[in-house]
């Protein structure tokens, strides 16, 4: 069973791109996606629109099988739960720590605020050697810095599909972890979709293309 598909999906363009025309797309567990495309800022808007982070113009968003009423804000938070997101524009909450950011989504839907970071989380925070860190806020630490600390917190979310914006960025010396890590999930069935301008992931690691060409979207295995 498809996990999302997308049906006539169309999103209006953003930057200097052309949007997302009459979309039709689906992706699975087991899938990892690479994408293609002539256009950097139509890749980034369709990662979006999968993040449920930009509402279509026309179409239909189903996930499981039920269709996201892109109307009700509240209502899309239940799948932004399940969607791990790591996108250039993703942030953190400046006026609070990188701990207590960790801990957000889980103090919003477990209702409390004494939860402490479980032992996966930690193991996350002393692989990519953020552990020192995590009383800082977001404006204290560097751009490396901050996309782990983001990616962790999308990774501790134990979501059903990772929506990634380069993740080479976190394959450097001293974060070597997160490869490990995301070969493991997708292993285990983890489907994904994102951009890499690196060749080793997008033919090791990818079993599904993407190619977006003028705001028109074509798959391949």
């Amino acid at each position: 069973m498809n996990l999302i598909e997308l049906s006539d999906y169309t999103v209006v363009p953003e930057g200097s791109g052309n949007g997302i025309k009459e979309c039709n797309f689906s992706i699975s567990r087991g899938e990892v996606c690479c994408i293609s495309t002539d256009n950097p800022d139509d890749a980034r808007l369709f990662l979006k629109a999968l993040a449920t982070l930009v509402h279509p113009l026309q179409g239909i968003y189903r996930y499981n099988n039920k269709q996201i009423d892109f109307s009700d804000k509240y209502n899309l938070l239940a799948y932004k739960k399940k969607i791990g997101y790591v996108g250039n524009d993703s942030a953190m909450v400046s006026n609070r720590t990188v701990r207590e950011n960790l801990l957000l989504m889980r103090n919003y839907f477990e209702d409390s605020m004494s939860i402490e970071l479980d032992e996966n989380a930690m193991q996350l925070c002393e692989a990519f050697n953020i552990l020192g860190r995590l009383d800082s806020r977001p404006g204290m630490l560097d751009h490396l810095e901050l996309k782990v600390a983001i990616t962790i917190r999308e990774l501790t979310k134990s979501p059903d599909i990772l929506i990634m914006e380069h993740p080479e960025e976190l394959m450097v010396k001293g974060h070597s972890a997160f490869l490990d890590y995301i070969k493991k999930k997708f292993s285990a069935g983890l489907p994904a979709v994102f951009i890499s301008n690196d060749r080793n992931i997008k033919e090791n690691i990818s079993n599904k293309k993407i190619l977006i060409k003028n705001g028109r979207l074509s798959t391949e295995e």
